[in-house]
């Protein structure tokens, strides 16, 4: 229709209404490609550089606001020059993807030689694609334009700030902890000031988000302990008539549940013991306990889950049993590891991290105490999630070794003695 249209009439492609916006305004924020093939197949020539009466914005700033990635390149292909357009906060494309966190549309500039100029552009506040990135709280656009854009990480915008000063902007925890690991991976520094002058980030207001987490961990925390105390005396296989031990004390399956199920108690017991303090306390140091508190309940969960897994396999000689546990858990902590670093682990690459760790950490960089008094619990809460992973692997490594010496051995259960 829109063909048949334009072949009729292509002055009906130069039509704007009421705020300025043209045919290809509305096909490019619709993310149409046939409309917008048509228009700049048939249409009056220039299209491309019609600006609307709102914000200035050109059909190709459009595109790139919603994230039209083949629209853009469509345009690019028609027209190139109208990769340099501004609109009317003095940005390209470039500015409006990075604001709009659209890594699709800062891929293929990053993609594209001719384009590379733009990528350290700035508009009229002087900000760059990287600064609007970080401002908007867009880690994989940042981490995008730093590693495969290679930007500059030390330009001012017009208030005198570099893009790390703008992530204390950010309300979101681990959008901050994100955006300072991938900048400071990037050597990226603070402006210059007196760092008696700085404040710590205290953005969405974590103090109040740690103690209200405190209270439902603690009780979280008390009924893993109670699980696991209570499997301490109610033992698989039950205790002998006569001398009131274990009937399975003998077996090697029952040893290494023991094992568990002490180390679930511990780990419970600590957790709590750490959220009592940290809620306790209420010092600037509290979310260390908390961190600490988080790790010990996870060691318990996992050592809880090992434990019920190896009073399973103590009692049972039933292959099927073995296959449900193997399903059960595997599945069970794979799904909820994999929600876990949904929710909290860092977005930044593991190349990013580990980078970080070696610049920032290791290396011991120029700016590095600025950025540690600035931002104290990016670094530690990034060790803290590695921590956890490291403990899960652990996990399956231990739980990998026992089904392999499960499937050798032949274990059978302890014969619990006749009572005749």
């Amino acid at each position: 229709m829109v063909d048949l249209l334009l072949e009729w009439r292509p002055a009906l492609a130069g039509e704007v209404d009421s705020d300025g916006g043209t045919p290809l305004h509305f096909a490019s924020s619709d993310g149409d490609r046939a409309v917008v093939r048509a228009i700049l197949r048939a249409g009056p020539p220039g299209m491309v550089y019609k600006k609307d009466y709102l914000g200035g914005l050109s059909a190709l700033h459009v595109a790139a606001r919603m994230g039209h990635r083949r629209v853009v390149e469509d345009m690019l292909e028609a027209y190139p020059d109208a990769a340099e357009l501004r609109g009317g906060d003095g940005g390209t494309f470039m500015h409006a993807a990075a604001r709009e966190k659209r890594s699709k549309v800062v891929s293929l500039a990053i993609g594209k030689t001719k384009l590379r100029g733009l990528l350290d552009a700035q508009d009229r506040d002087g900000n760059t694609p990287l600064h609007l990135a970080v401002a908007a709280g867009a880690p994989a656009v940042v981490e995008a334009l730093l590693r495969k854009g290679k930007v500059r990480t030390d330009v001012l915008n017009n208030d005198g700030r570099p893009p790390l000063d703008l992530a204390t902007g950010s309300t979101s925890f681990f959008t901050m902890v994100s955006l300072v690991v991938t900048l400071a991976a990037f050597r990226a520094k603070l402006r210059p000031h007196r760092q008696d002058h700085a404040k710590p980030w205290s953005g969405g207001d974590v103090g109040k988000w740690i103690d209200k987490m405190s209270d439902s961990l603690s009780v979280v925390a008390v009924l893993i302990a109670t699980a696991a105390f209570a499997a301490g005396f109610n033992l698989p296989g039950g205790y002998g008539d006569n001398n009131g031990k274990a009937n399975l004390s003998g077996s090697p399956v029952f040893k290494i549940f023991l094992v568990l199920d002490t180390v679930a108690v511990a780990a419970s017991v600590t957790a709590v013991i750490l959220l009592v303090y940290g809620k306790g306390s209420r010092s600037t140091g509290s979310w260390k306990s908390f961190a600490a508190a988080l790790l010990c309940m996870w060691v318990a969960l996992i050592s809880l889950l090992l434990g019920y897994y190896m009073a399973l396999s103590s009692v049972t000689n039933t292959r099927a049993v073995y296959r449900v546990g193997l399903i059960v858990i595997y599945v069970g902590v794979s799904v909820l590891q994999l929600c876990i670093e949904n929710w909290v682990g860092p977005s930044s690459s593991s190349c990013t991290v580990w980078r970080f760790f070696l610049v920032h950490q290791l290396r011991r960089s120029k700016g590095r105490r600025a950025v540690k008094r600035q931002f104290p619990l990016a670094g530690a809460s990034v060790l803290s999630f590695y921590a956890y992973q490291v403990i899960t692997f652990v996990a399956f490594i231990i739980f990998g070794f026992f089904l392999e010496w499960k499937g050798k051995t032949g274990t059978s259960p302890a014969q619990a003695p006749s009572p005749l």
